[in-house]
């Protein structure tokens, strides 16, 4: 994952988030943790908390600045 991508993630703990894995699955929710390695989002869908290491994510959709 690009250094962009990283910053705005480990910026952005508290705002909504779509993540496209490489793996073509996307998760919708809100990031509830972030370090350098990996992002840990709350599932709107699931109501369930998974975590992603970066090398897994493959894009990213943010509203509102992150």
């Amino acid at each position: 994952m690009e250094d962009l991508k990283k910053k705005r993630l480990i910026n952005s703990v508290g705002k909504d988030v779509k993540l496209v894995l490489q793996n073509g699955f996307i998760y919708k929710g809100k990031i509830t943790g972030c370090d350098e390695k990996s992002v840990e989002i709350l599932d709107y869908k699931s109501k369930s908390y998974h975590i992603f290491d970066f090398d897994y994510i493959k894009d990213l959709e943010m509203a509102d600045g992150g």
